[in-house]
């Protein structure tokens, strides 16, 4: 398949445009304990915020504290898959890079709701044709509507 010709360019990056915005609807999950402490076992984090209330709350936390794996948990446990999306050019979509910014720390019994949406689409011309690079972000609240990360996908599409 041969790259878009210049005139499909502007057709193609509307395509890309018309993909932003939110996939599906926000779904909660409750925080256990148990996916805690296998969590944090399974990174080697051996820190008693992980393991005991106690701790967590003599550093200043509201009770155990999740490890920051707990994303890939919810975000497979939590939101609806993206691939559905349609293209009209290229042959296949690869995953690009990830990148996560935390701010209010989850933890034990927690609800958490997370969010899901394209909030980037762009066109690139690479050394090898022409890519589409679209990011999702998913949104991770709690149950007393606190902000605490988000993780955002680069997905290339060649």
């Amino acid at each position: 398949m041969s790259d878009a010709v210049p005139e499909n360019l502007e057709r193609i990056q509307q395509e890309l445009n018309a993909m932003i915005g939110p996939i599906g609807e926000p779904d909660s999950v409750p925080v256990d304990l148990i996916s805690v402490v296998r969590l944090a076992l399974a990174v080697e984090d051996f820190d008693p915020i992980h393991y005991d209330a106690k701790a967590a709350q003599a550093r200043g936390y509201r009770g155990i504290v999740a490890p920051w794996p707990i994303l890939a948990f919810l975000r497979y446990n939590c939101t609806q898959v993206e691939d559905t999306r349609k293209f009209s050019f290229g042959r296949a979509t690869v995953h690009g890079e990830d990148s996560c910014e935390f701010a209010e720390p989850i933890i034990v019994g927690d609800v958490i709701t997370v969010s899901t949406a394209i909030s980037d689409a762009k066109l690139k011309q690479g050394r090898s044709g022409l890519l589409g690079l679209v990011t999702s972000e998913r949104r991770y609240t709690n149950q007393l509507g606190q902000f605490c990360a988000v993780m955002r996908t680069i997905s290339v599409r060649r």
